[in-house]
């Protein structure tokens, strides 16, 4: 008889790695646009950039890496990997925090959904994220 390694919560953990995988393309997506913004749009944004005022490229290159971590940190959690389980867990909390300061604007019902689906990612790695390991 074969017996199988029973895993609890293991719906929570392919949610939580789905939505990371989903957020860091987002984000990898934005770096990218960022990188090959033409002239008018790097123009039109210049006097709005934070810490680097004289074109994308900076953000561009910060958001590329940022979502390529946090997809591997999506990929790794299907595993379990403590790592991805940690970068997943800081990535929910900056994201909250982020999230945070749009409540005040018109966009404040994507700030919303963001705030829901990162409290998802955090309960969903924070109580499952890690097995325990049976002591033999």
């Amino acid at each position: 008889m074969s017996h199988r390694p029973e895993h609890r919560g293991t719906g929570w953990i392919v949610v939580s790695a789905i939505l990371l995988i989903l957020a860091g393309g987002n984000i990898l997506i934005n770096g990218l646009f960022a990188l090959h913004a033409n002239v008018a749009i790097d123009n039109n944004v210049k006097a709005t950039l934070l810490f680097s005022g004289n074109n994308l490229n900076t953000w561009g290159w910060i958001y590329t890496i940022v979502g390529a971590v946090i997809i591997i940190a999506g990929l790794g959690v299907f595993i379990r990997a403590p790592w991805a389980v940690a970068t997943g867990l800081f990535a929910a909390f900056v994201g909250i925090v982020m999230a945070f300061f749009w409540l005040f604007t018109p966009y404040y019902a994507d700030a919303v959904i963001s705030i829901v689906l990162c409290g998802v990612v955090i309960h969903g790695l924070g109580r499952y994220g890690v097995e325990e390991r049976a002591s033999a």
